[in-house]
């Protein structure tokens, strides 16, 4: 025991004063109840390093699915150039990719050789040019997936700032081949 309760010598007429002094020290004694008081001043603190570590958990997923749909976007269409859907199906590829994120939040850009192509026929007209100038090295393709993760916040907004996060946003190159 860290602290014991004092004990007075009795004085001669000192009787009420020592009730209520006893009194005092009966209630500064009982220990009930400190553990309910610490308990509400740590909870907080843990709740919020709990949600912090789970939304820091949920943010890194994400951005390991779209790291990942990105590299997969760029293998599709560095070997898509023969592929008459050439646009449409890295898309789908990467969406499938993604499949935990919601599509309507994703954002996917595609370039060859530095021309953004935006059609199934630009896509494939730029492969091709890409692929017959013989070029050492080849000529790369681009994918940029871009994720806007504001809607997997866990944390209340006024508690926690995505700001320097969010969007997570990959870009992955490949040689056309």
């Amino acid at each position: 025991m860290l602290w014991e309760c004092p004990v007075f010598a009795v004085f001669p007429g000192d009787e009420v004063f020592l009730r209520m002094r006893l009194r005092w020290f009966d209630v500064a004694c009982d220990q009930n109840g400190t553990a309910l008081v610490e308990f509400t001043f740590v909870l907080p603190v843990v709740l919020f390093l709990l949600l912090g570590m789970l939304q820091f958990g949920i943010i890194f997923y994400n951005y390991v699915l779209v790291t990942r749909a990105a590299v997969i976007g760029a293998r599709t269409l560095s070997i898509s150039r023969l592929d008459l859907h050439a646009y449409t199906d890295v898309e789908s590829t990467i969406t499938q990719a993604t499949s935990n994120i919601p599509s309507s939040s994703l954002t996917i850009t595609m370039s060859v050789n530095g021309t953004a192509c935006s059609s199934n026929s630009g896509c494939q007209a730029a492969l091709q040019n890409a692929h017959n100038a013989f070029a050492v090295p080849p000529q790369p393709v681009s994918v940029t997936v871009s994720y806007s993760c504001s809607s997997t916040s866990i944390v209340p907004a006024y508690l926690i700032n995505l700001t320097g996060i969010c969007p997570l946003r990959t870009t992955m190159q490949a040689a056309v081949e």
